[in-house]
């Protein structure tokens, strides 16, 4: 498929901050890379690692820099905000190398050192469950950072990585947050007051990363959005009007979460089923996959969000606290 160049489509930055289903996997991507052109997409944060150690993790950042030196390929890693611009100008799909989880670091803290040299850009800190750093969301007993968590956040922030606290547990988070000397994200998680879940963010949450400058990506995981046995697009967007009318749109940013998962990967990456129905998950309707985010444009509309409002939402939020870890 050929990039999309500047007239066949709009510079709008469309980021998705979550997209594991974005892999080097010659069985999918090229399925996926049409669902991205049609909704439009083109910049996203694929998973790179979560639960992993450093060996695994390196093998599948191997795979992803084999596959952007292919001839022809349609992504274009970017590490700072112009590159990620550029490559949307020059109808590239912008890759900003994503971990969902501090495993992939073990108990060295200069793999952070390496992986940055590999690219990786964006590091959530925890995953669901404890580990080194932290305590994840889905933990009894909230306990916070470790003294090796603080000592990774200083590195991570040394280094110019973003610090992700999506899946995070509520102290974590915040002694996180007041470790942090730059804004920080949560890539993908609603409104805990809209959905009830451990995954989604109380309102001191909200306020705490809006308060370093940090953008929250509402996210689409069906169990997130609503008790429903389906949501529906219009849930999702109550959790856009809950966050604007607490901390402001500014603060606001999208991360789908579109993940196709099956029982052996439940399995895999230890779902609490408390919190995590089992697959097969159902999307919400009207946003159910890459090629809907032009309705999720349509729906912030109606709300009677403004051009510029929706700019913020579908990417430049982001993207404006990218170029303030990263650098232009």
């Amino acid at each position: 498929m050929k990039p999309r160049t500047r007239s066949q489509g709009t510079d709008r930055i469309m980021l998705d901050a979550a997209a594991p289903l974005i892999q080097p996997d010659p069985r999918t991507i090229a399925d996926q890379i049409e669902n991205m052109r049609r909704g439009c997409m083109n910049v996203a944060c694929p998973t790179v690692a979560s639960i992993e150690d450093s060996c695994a993790t390196f093998e599948r950042l191997g795979r992803w820099h084999h596959y952007l030196n292919t001839k022809d390929c349609p992504f274009a890693l970017a590490t700072t905000a112009s590159q990620t611009r550029n490559a949307v100008k020059e109808g590239k799909i912008a890759l900003l190398l994503h971990f969902q989880g501090t495993e992939p670091i073990e108990d060295d803290l200069n793999l952070i050192d390496l992986y940055f040299a590999c690219g990786v850009r964006i590091m959530q800190i925890t995953y669901n469950a404890r580990c080194r750093v932290g305590d994840g969301c889905t933990e009894t007993h909230d306990g916070g950072l470790s003294d090796f968590g603080r000592q990774a956040i200083e590195r991570m922030q040394q280094l110019g990585i973003v610090i992700d606290l999506a899946h995070v547990g509520v102290r974590t988070s915040l002694e996180a947050i007041q470790s942090a000397r730059a804004p920080v994200i949560v890539s993908h998680a609603n409104a805990r007051a809209v959905c009830d879940s451990p995954r989604n963010l109380t309102d001191e949450q909200i306020r705490a990363v809006a308060g370093t400058g940090g953008v929250i990506g509402v996210c689409a995981f069906p169990a997130f959005v609503s008790k429903k046995a389906r949501p529906t697009l219009e849930d999702l967007l109550d959790h856009v009007d809950y966050f604007r009318d607490l901390v402001g749109v500014e603060h606001i940013g999208f991360g789908a979460d579109y993940a196709n998962e099956n029982e052996e990967d439940y399995e895999y990456f230890g779902y609490d089923p408390r919190v995590y129905p089992k697959p097969p998950w159902l999307y919400p309707q009207g946003l159910e996959g890459f090629a809907d985010m032009p309705n999720l444009i349509s729906g912030l509309r109606r709300r009677g969000y403004k051009e510029k409002a929706i700019a913020g939402i579908a990417g430049e939020n982001f993207l404006r606290v990218f170029e303030q870890v990263w650098g232009s």
